[in-house]
């Protein structure tokens, strides 16, 4: 009778640890909503406001002033720029440049990996001379390019381009290795010949690398545009960056910063919405 009760208080337990826990009266509500695309919106904003209440605050008492500025600062100093419009000219540089020195570089890019990804051979033979210049810190062809092209907004252009281009190239080289030989080889039977095997096998394989590229490469076609202000340069968000250094404006700073930041995220949400038209098949 003893194992009989201790069989049966044992059933009991792992019955009761087996039993889903009754939720809360809200909770399921919570949850939901929490899940859901509003949910998480409204968590984000609160996130943000949060950090942003607390720096407001601790400006001036547990942070210094002078060096990280607070939010209102930061918001007085865009309005004062929006509502003279000095920033017009400034954001005018730097988008036209990081712009047109995307396009060249992924344009450029794709291209050449195409070309190299048909070719077996031909990969080979400049795979080093790719990797030597792949592996080279492209910020430091930025002096070379000022020297040859000026510090207007030609040398920007060509260490955007430069930037984006092995970008590109490596990722459509990473998709044309990734494509299954199985579905060529079944074409050609069929008696495609290059030509359709390309377009209709090897693009469409390729396209998600491509856009992947295209994606990262946003922010850096913004980084080498800035940095490129920064070296030389009368105009674009870099360079009121490195004016409100000199001044020791630290507002301003975090004002350049948070315009190149808004810049950035809308152009790699551009491409987002370019991909999902592209790539609608694969949803």
């Amino acid at each position: 009778m003893a194992y009989v009760a201790r069989d049966s208080e044992e059933s009991l337990v792992a019955g009761a640890a087996r039993a889903p826990r009754r939720a809360m009266p809200g909770e399921g509500r919570l949850s939901q909503f929490l899940t859901s695309r509003g949910g998480r919106l409204f968590g984000q904003f609160v996130i943000v406001a949060v950090l942003l209440a607390l720096w407001e605050v601790g400006s001036g008492i547990f942070l210094p002033r002078l060096w990280v500025s607070a939010p209102s600062a930061i918001v007085a100093q865009l309005y004062k720029w929006f509502s003279d419009g000095s920033i017009w000219v400034h954001l005018t540089a730097t988008i036209s440049s990081a712009a047109l020195g995307y396009l060249i570089g992924a344009i450029a890019g794709v291209a050449t990996g195409l070309l190299l990804g048909l070719s077996t051979r031909v990969e080979a033979i400049f795979s080093p001379f790719i990797v030597a210049l792949y592996s080279l810190p492209k910020i430091a062809l930025a002096p070379f390019f000022v020297i040859f092209l000026g510090i207007g907004i030609e040398s920007k252009i060509a260490l955007v381009a430069v930037t984006v281009y092995f970008l590109l190239l490596y990722n459509t080289l990473d998709g044309i290795h990734d494509l299954d030989r199985g579905w060529a080889s079944a074409y050609r039977l069929m008696g495609a010949n290059r030509r359709e095997i390309v377009r209709q096998v090897m693009l469409p394989g390729i396209m998600p690398w491509v856009f992947s590229g295209l994606r990262i490469s946003v922010r850096y076609a913004f980084t080498a545009a800035v940095f490129g202000e920064l070296i030389a340069g009368n105009r674009g968000i870099g360079y009121l960056i490195e004016d409100s250094a000199g001044n020791f404006s630290s507002s301003g700073i975090f004002a350049g910063v948070l315009a190149l930041v808004v810049c950035s995220v809308g152009a790699t949400q551009i491409i987002v919405g370019v991909e999902r038209a592209v790539l609608h098949w694969k949803t």
